[in-house]
């Protein structure tokens, strides 16, 4: 599938007035630790919708449904541009899942995330700005939700082994902290398509193994390797005892006195079926 970019109204709203650090380090990402050994860690957020509606409280990365999802770090105001990328890459994951009937329509989401400023007049300025992404958002993509958060420190960043150098991240995360995949700024298609696709299939097949093994999973009531379980033993147990007459009562012989329980009228009358008939002996 291909990684092409759409149409993100959000970056009309861009602002040129944050400056960017055009010395920006190479991306390290904590070589030493590797990706599949960390953790998203915990961030409480704000879940900002339209004007009308009243800013949410949000913790990443449990509030997170089910599945996986795009989670898009940003610091500077017109980091929101790069957002477009990532919508495409949301969209592909979206639609490969889809062809191979692992997938519903809308299940991946993506959450910007607003890194707010200490300084309270530059975090009103962020303010302002989101209330116009918002409202674009809403409208346009209703599977892209705006975040904020002012709970972040400097450890944030160490605690996940990425550098704290002003640029942006996204992650594709689970809401159990699990990172699969990680880049800085905008998704870069002619570097970065075949590991990404590299990620979709090892998704793609831990769904379909997770599939198979509730397929093959053994349902209640299955049939032991010994017969019946016990409830249908007992089923035909009561019905066997239906069909069979029961017993004819016993009578006592009074005229000796002995008290001796004489045997049952049916019972002489298999003994004298049994006897063998002058029409049955052979001769010697």
């Amino acid at each position: 599938a291909g990684w092409s970019r759409s149409t993100l109204p959000v970056a009309v709203c861009v602002g040129c007035d944050d400056s960017t650090n055009s010395t920006m380090s190479t991306a390290y990402y904590g070589r030493a630790v590797p990706l599949a050994l960390r953790r998203f860690v915990r961030l409480s957020c704000l879940q900002h919708g339209r004007q009308s509606q009243q800013a949410e409280q949000f913790m990443l990365p449990s509030g997170l449904p089910t599945g996986v999802h795009v989670v898009f770090l940003l610091n500077r105001r017109r980091q929101i541009e790069y957002a477009d990328s990532w919508l495409a890459v949301r969209e592909a994951w979206e639609r490969i899942l889809q062809d191979r009937n692992l997938g519903q329509k809308g299940e991946m989401q993506m959450y910007i995330c607003c890194l707010l400023p200490r300084f309270w007049p530059l975090r009103w300025l962020w303010y302002w700005r989101m209330t116009q992404w918002a409202a674009l958002l809403h409208e346009a993509h209703p599977s892209i939700h705006l975040l904020s958060t002012s709970a972040w420190t400097s450890t944030f960043h160490e605690r996940m082994h990425i550098h704290n150098d002003g640029r942006a991240y996204a992650m594709l995360i689970r809401n159990n902290g699990e990172i699969l995949w990680a880049s800085h700024d905008a998704f870069k298609e002619h570097l970065q398509e075949k590991d990404m696709a590299r990620v979709v299939n090892q998704e793609c097949d831990w769904r379909a193994d997770e599939q198979q093994r509730l397929l093959e999973g053994a349902p209640a009531g299955t049939l032991d390797a010994g017969g019946l379980p016990a409830a249908a033993e007992t089923v035909c147990e009561e019905a066997i005892a239906d069909e069979v007459p029961a017993k004819p009562p016993t009578r006592t012989q009074g005229t000796n006195g002995t008290g001796a329980v004489a045997a049952p009228e049916w019972e002489g009358e298999r003994q004298e079926c049994e006897k063998p008939r002058a029409s049955d002996r052979v001769d010697t």
